[in-house]
């Protein structure tokens, strides 16, 4: 337990000191001072930054899947389903942008890490859809002629409103941005329905 603790406790404070200063500018010492832990303390659970931010990564990854596993264990309707799966994924989201910084930040101008972070998340997101898809085909709710087509597609439109989400650009229209953000859902599902 004392081990987790310490864990979690050096990757909280790295992760506040990359959202701040960056990767680049930030020590191993200065993530050894914030966590009030020794350098060889730190030095003992990570090699070097890019681990730690790995494992920042990892977390945040995990994250977001567990909120969309939340909604995929719901007894809901498929139509109910779909709509509290896509506001919850892009909570979800957004939440993990928000906690390490900004869009601004280092990491996300990584190309690379991120893809590598999104190809993980895409084809769990992608399972979730065909699953919630299958089940509205099944009830007769949807009419959907290629199920995989289909949740690519609906894949790559959530990813398209991520940054606009993210930075609070959907709220136009004097809407809030959950409104808006249903309004787009039910734009989506209005393509689905018999």
């Amino acid at each position: 337990m004392k081990i987790e603790t310490t864990k979690q406790t050096l990757l909280e404070s790295a992760r506040k000191l990359f959202a701040q200063l960056g990767l680049k500018d930030t020590t191993m010492n200065d993530i050894a001072a914030e966590s009030h832990k020794g350098r060889r303390t730190v030095y003992t659970y990570f090699k070097s930054k890019n681990e730690i931010l790995d494992a920042i990564i990892e977390e945040e990854l995990q994250f977001i899947i567990h909120s969309m596993k939340q909604v995929m264990k719901m007894d809901m309707e498929p139509l109910d389903k779909f709509k509290k799966f896509v506001v919850t994924r892009m909570d979800a989201v957004k939440t993990a942008v928000k906690r390490n910084g900004s869009l601004h930040a280092e990491f996300f101008r990584d190309v690379f890490r991120v893809e590598l972070v999104r190809r993980k998340l895409e084809k769990i997101e992608l399972d979730f859809l065909k699953n919630i898809l299958q089940e509205g085909i099944d009830k007769n709710i949807f009419n959907i002629d290629n199920i995989n087509q289909t949740s690519v597609f609906i894949h790559y439109m959530l990813r398209g409103l991520d940054v606009p989400y993210i930075r609070g650009l959907i709220d136009i229209c004097d809407m809030s941005q959950e409104d808006m953000l249903n309004r787009r859902v039910n734009i989506m599902i209005q393509g689905l329905l018999k």
